[in-house]
């Protein structure tokens, strides 16, 4: 009994002074801002913070945002929508009701152009006289209005209480519920093997990719599903080991056309397809197929670089080359073990002081403000400044 109640009585002492039991050091801050730094960089790719994209015309893979403040009419009407490059969510659309579209292939920003208004002028393009005709090569769906999926709710759901999981369609771009698909029901590891996704209506509406379905990732039954492991390696069939081993009837049958590769392997296969890294390379690019691609309009599907997985990678490598968690290592590396001593005595020092900072909003159960924030570090740097040229003298 006496032990419930030692354990019940460190509960609560953990419950009521969280702070005091929480220890971080410096090496931890850096590698908590090098997790958000590479999360951040996942989001924006290599988007340019600083330069409107406009001059560029369409961009293949770029962050963009939809402005509901400059367009009020686009929540009920998708023709009125616009998209802007993050340099001008920034100057342009600061405070505005912004909608996080993550990343659009081909868009051109419409912050200079007539869909934002006449009145309007882009702060980033001074050199425009006038306000730029709209960008006819622009698609927009309903993610511009703030909803996603068939259920048509937004993100996060306000209405929700459990996390969601979303994934993005690789061809019409929209992001769908698994359990508003017809998908099948597969695990988080299963999940995590799946290079990209395409929606049940876009498999349907470009049937040439049934016949590739053998590429793709096959979920377990439900009896295996618990013990066995996604091989990916396995999701792409050998030409020479199906031919070795499957009767003459079931080997990959080619079209007339001896120089087009597409597979024509009889498949029941329905609903979302699920497929790993390096998939679209197996497309066929005989003259057929690339006609065939080029009147449904997915041309985009040969080219590599257009793959959400290739924006994220070019954000990754941008990040890693100039990351402030490299930068802090770099710069801990470059100073003598004394100074390397001081900087972590100081940071400690902020850290405990912060600490008892906090305390007393714990305390008081009030909010933590931007000018409290404010008001600390300014209390910080004016003794800092008291305790310069003070002499030291080692007794």
């Amino acid at each position: 009994m006496s032990d419930a109640n030692s354990t019940a009585h460190a509960a609560d002492v953990d419950e009521a002074n969280p702070l005091e039991q929480s220890t971080i050091t410096m090496l931890d801050v850096l590698e908590e801002e090098k997790e958000m730094e590479e999360e951040y960089a996942a989001v924006l790719g290599g988007s340019d913070e600083k330069a409107c994209t406009y001059a560029k015309g369409a961009i293949q893979r770029q962050a963009l945002y939809s402005c509901l403040t400059c367009c009020p009419e686009a929540r009920e009407d998708l023709t009125k929508s616009a998209g802007v490059c993050l340099a001008c969510s920034y100057r342009c659309h600061e405070n505005h009701e912004l909608i996080e579209l993550y990343t659009k292939r081909n868009f051109r920003c419409d912050c200079p152009t007539l869909r934002l208004g006449s009145e309007k002028h882009c702060a980033l393009n001074p050199q425009l006289e006038a306000v730029q005709p709209p960008n006819a090569g622009n698609l927009y769906n309903q993610n511009f209005q703030g909803l996603y999926c068939k259920c048509k709710r937004p993100y996060p759901d306000p209405e929700r209480t459990t996390e969601e999981v979303m994934l993005q369609c690789a061809i019409c771009e929209d992001w769908f519920h698994l359990q508003h698909m017809q998908a099948p029901t597969v695990s988080e590891k299963w999940l995590d093997a799946c290079s990209e996704m395409i929606c049940d209506a876009c498999m349907e509406r470009h049937e040439f990719l049934r016949d590739y379905t053998g590429l793709a990732l096959q979920p377990h039954s439900e009896k295996k599903e618990s013990t066995a492991e996604v091989n990916v390696a396995n999701c792409q069939p050998a030409a020479s080991d199906q031919q070795s081993e499957e009767p003459a009837e079931k080997r990959i049958k080619l079209s007339a056309d001896e120089n087009c590769r597409r597979p024509k392997i009889p498949t029941d296969h329905t609903g979302a397809a699920f497929w790993a890294n390096d998939w679209r390379k197996s497309l066929c690019k005989c003259d057929k197929c690339l006609d065939m691609y080029k009147r449904q309009s997915v041309e985009f599907l040969l080219d590599a670089e257009d793959s959400v997985k290739d924006y994220e990678e070019r954000g990754m490598k941008r990040v890693q080359e100039n990351s402030s968690y490299e930068q802090g290592i770099r710069a801990l590396a470059s100073i003598d073990r004394t100074k390397q001593i001081d900087v972590i005595t100081e940071y400690n020092r902020m850290g405990d002081k912060l600490k008892e900072f906090l305390q007393s909003f714990a305390a008081n159960k009030t909010v933590v403000t931007e000018e409290d924030i404010k008001r600390f570090f300014a209390g910080m740097r004016s003794e800092n400044n008291t305790n310069l040229g003070q002499p030291y003298f080692c007794r």
